[in-house]
C-alpha cells in the first residue's frame, strides 16, 4: 500500500463528542491530529480526537487536478496554526512493511504506530489504543 501521509500533530487533545478541548499537559499524552494519506487510487483527510480516541475519516477521491500535499499543509496552517505541534509528510513505498515505516517514523523521532483502515487509508496513531468512529462531524 504505497502513499504519502501528511501528519498534522496539535498540541491540544479534544473530544468531539463531548466538545471538550484542553492544552497538552504533558509530553506522554496523546494529541490531537489532521492526517491526510494521499494515492495514486484516492485520498482521505483523517481527524483524530484523543481524548476518546475518536476518528473522522473523510474521502477526498481522486484529486489528480490538485496538489493535496501542499493544500494538507496550508489547509492546516490556516485552520490550527496557533496550536500545530509540528508537521511531517511521509512517503511510504509499503505501509504494510514494518520495517519500512519502522525507520520512516522513528527518524522523525515517533514512534511507528501505523495502523490501515480497512485496505482505504493508513494513519499514524498517537498511542496505543483503539481509534473508531464514534462520533459524525456536524
Amino acid at each position: 500500500m504505497q502513499g504519502t501521509l501528511i501528519l498534522t500533530i496539535l498540541t491540544i487533545r479534544s473530544s468531539y463528542l463531548r466538545e471538550v478541548e484542553e492544552p497538552l499537559s504533558d509530553i506522554a499524552e496523546a494529541p490531537d491530529t489532521i492526517q491526510w494519506w494521499i494515492t495514486q487510487t484516492g485520498s482521505w483527510r483523517i481527524r483524530t480526537y484523543a481524548l476518546d480516541h475518536d476518528i473522522h475519516p473523510h474521502s477526498i477521491g481522486n484529486a489528480d487536478n490538485l496538489n493535496l500535499k501542499d493544500l494538507a499543509l496550508a489547509n492546516a496552517q490556516k485552520h490550527y496554526s496557533d496550536v500545530i505541534q509540528s508537521q511531517h509528510v511521509i512517503e511510504l513505498i509499503n505501509a504494510l512493511d514494518a520495517d519500512e515505516t519502522s525507520s520512516k517514523f522513528r527518524a522523525i523521532g515517533l514512534e511507528p504506530r501505523i495502523e490501515i483502515a480497512s485496505g482505504r487509508f493508513a494513519f499514524w496513531k498517537p498511542d496505543d489504543a483503539v481509534y473508531r468512529t464514534q462520533s459524525q462531524p456536524k
